[in-house]
């Protein structure tokens, strides 16, 4: 078999099925029944089911899924952690996988010692661990604490000390198990800089992370396991959405089952009652300034809003209603016509709506929501979750807060 160059991944058919049952222990009489009773084959579960793809030299790639699905496995088996029940996997030069970030630490040890037993532990010589000791520590804002004994760490300094470790390492592969978004924000802008300089340089990575903004800005490609099975290999932004769309199938359906406007579809509520006309949101839109859909905005730039309804019938003055929510989470923002003091008047058939503000948020990944409301703004006719998607650009000395606020200064 031909050997791969420096820095690939070719995985091949892998599957891992994990045992379901009472310890086998050898040193306790009370599993003995146990260990004389024949293998229940039966209970076993399968974590991978034949996952297959391949990673060039030099890509970055985002894995992405619910938790229970088989992303930590997957790293454990390619870094030799873990051996797959079938299946094959090869790679390139070097690897190092850094997957349980703050592990491994010994108490009556000084971070020091710790440091560099880790270090080597993840694939350094002693001679590189000891060269490196001094920008491990600088890099994680700890030199005065570097001599303390590990027992005075509180979590938030083991986990920068481990994030910094894994960081100066120099292999062909590096695999990363939810590592970003460690320690406070200036901490976690210095830790983006350095896996975007380690990608720049020719590193392949393998990037797991719950934190999708930090994905696209790192990586081009993702891979999106769902059930143990890989069903979306593509650009991160397309795999991104189609995890998003994923999460919002109320049986947890497979992904590209049903196409935009599926998975727009109005929700009717039973407190609605039959004096409304059924309401459905067919699309909704993020445009830029040129009118077209835009994906990436800067601090300051002009962002449209576009929502497109149906009605069954007339409807008087319904409410529009758009909400803004961080990629983790945050509900950041929410936008109405009820609000706004704008009256929709009657809206009958296929009726569109736009809402234009200047962005004033800081750098990050945003979703966002629609809903249509009855005229009292308290009965839900049709929502739509995390409909659309945007981008805000770094933008220099608008990044550590929320939101920009505009404003006027008046000095003496």
């Amino acid at each position: 078999m031909n050997e791969l160059p420096r820095g690939a991944i070719d995985v091949r058919q892998i599957s891992k099925d994990y045992r379901l049952g009472e310890p086998r222990s050898i040193f306790s009489w009370r599993v003995l029944p146990a260990l004389l009773r024949r293998p229940d084959p039966g209970r076993t579960l399968r974590a991978l089911d034949q996952i297959s793809f391949s990673i060039a030299p030099g890509e970055t790639v985002g894995l992405i899924g619910p938790n229970g699905t088989g992303k930590s496995t997957l790293l454990r088996i390619l870094t030799g952690i873990t051996a797959p029940t079938g299946g094959e996997v090869r790679h390139g030069g070097r690897i190092a996988g850094v997957l349980d970030l703050g592990s491994g630490f010994y108490e009556e040890l000084t971070a020091w010692d710790n440091a560099q037993l880790n270090a080597q532990l993840l694939g350094m010589s002693r001679e590189e661990a000891e060269g490196r000791m001094e920008s491990i520590f600088d890099f994680a804002e700890l030199r005065d604490f570097r001599h303390a004994p590990m027992g005075q760490y509180s979590f938030g300094m083991r986990l920068r000390l481990a994030f910094s470790i894994a960081m100066a390492l120099e292999p062909d592969v590096l695999l990363l198990d939810e590592v970003m978004g460690v320690g406070d924000l200036q901490f976690q802008r210095r830790s983006a800089a350095r896996i975007r300089e380690l990608a720049e340089r020719g590193v392949t990575l393998l990037v797991v992370s719950h934190h999708l903004s930090d994905l696209t800005r790192v990586c081009q490609r993702g891979l999106l396991l769902h059930g143990g099975r890989l069903v979306h290999d593509g650009p991160i932004q397309q795999t991104i959405d189609a995890y998003l769309r994923q999460s919002r199938e109320p049986t947890g359906g497979t992904v590209g089952g049903r196409g935009a406007a599926a998975s727009l579809r109005g929700i009717r509520g039973e407190a609605a009652g039959p004096e409304w006309p059924a309401v459905e949101i067919v699309g909704v839109d993020v445009l830029g300034e040129s009118g077209r859909g835009q994906r990436e905005f800067r601090p300051g730039e002009t962002v449209t809003f576009q929502l497109r309804f149906t009605t069954a019938g007339p409807l008087d003055r319904p409410v529009l209603a758009f909400g803004i929510y961080r990629e983790d989470g945050l509900y950041v923002a929410q936008i109405s016509t009820e609000t706004s003091g704008h009256h929709t008047g009657v809206c009958d058939g296929e009726t569109g709506a736009r809402f234009q503000w200047d962005c004033p948020f800081a750098s990050g990944g945003y979703r966002v929501s629609a809903s249509i409301q009855d005229p009292s703004g308290r009965i839900q006719l049709a929502q739509a979750h995390s409909a659309a998607a945007f981008e805000v650009l770094p933008r220099p000395g608008f990044d550590s807060a929320v939101v920009r606020v505009e404003g006027r200064w008046e000095v003496g």
